[in-house]
């Protein structure tokens, strides 16, 4: 029996978006690194919201504030680079308006077109979850990526909100551990002021996985 050739599925992509390929979905143009150099090419970012509307720091939750270092997202986002702060604002309004299906589906028809797929979806290099309502949205898209060996992993000073459900976000908590909160990134000014246990932020992704891998302790040095 002759087995038939195998048609990869970005060819049913193609035909199901009509030949517009990415271009089919809103989500493309708001995909990528982020113009983050250090992330590896299959490490796919998106923002909840810019920094400079980060709900952690105006609550007070934001643990570079507390330490008194200035946010290293929100200063990408100044005049000297115009296009970053629309960009993800945009990023922001997207979220709002799709649900966790949605997202997931966009994101997965837009990876079986890449010559380099994403293997790892980071949720926020700025601001941080508005709400209850995100850390359960993405658990969903977490969950639904999780099933085509897709990591999603992200940062967060919301040490108020409920983590508690979490299963498939990979979560680290900035300065603070809770339930479902496995890993914890912490900032120091000196390498001496590394505790125990805590291994050392290489301050370049490619190559550490340390943020996809649970249970990690990392001290962040002050940039």
């Amino acid at each position: 029996m002759i087995q038939p050739k195998m048609i990869p599925l970005s060819s049913f992509a193609k035909i199901f978006t009509f030949g517009q390929g990415k271009k089919f979905c809103s989500l493309n143009s708001l995909i990528g690194q982020d113009g983050n150099k250090k992330v590896p090419v299959t490490t796919c970012i998106f923002n909840l919201c810019a920094a400079h509307d980060c709900p952690s720091r105006k609550l007070g939750l934001c643990a570079a504030a507390k330490a008194g270092v200035k946010c290293y997202a929100v200063k990408a986002e100044y005049k000297y680079h115009p296009l970053v702060l629309p960009y993800r604002r945009r990023q922001e309004a997207y979220w709002k308006k799709t649900t966790a299906e949605q997202f997931a589906s966009q994101f997965l028809l837009i990876n079986s077109l890449k010559k380099h797929p994403f293997t790892a979806l980071r949720i926020s290099e700025a601001g941080d979850f508005h709400s209850q309502e995100d850390v359960d949205k993405a658990e969903k898209i977490a969950m639904l990526l999780n099933r085509y060996g897709i990591k999603t992993y992200c940062y967060t000073s919301r040490s108020d909100l409920d983590f508690s459900k979490i299963r498939h976000l990979i979560v680290s908590g900035s300065g603070f551990r809770k339930p479902g909160i496995t890993n914890e990134f912490k900032i120091v000014f000196h390498k001496k002021e590394r505790p125990r246990g805590y291994g050392i932020c290489p301050m370049n992704c490619r190559g550490c996985t340390r943020c996809m891998v649970r249970g990690k302790k990392t001290v962040v040095m002050a940039h």
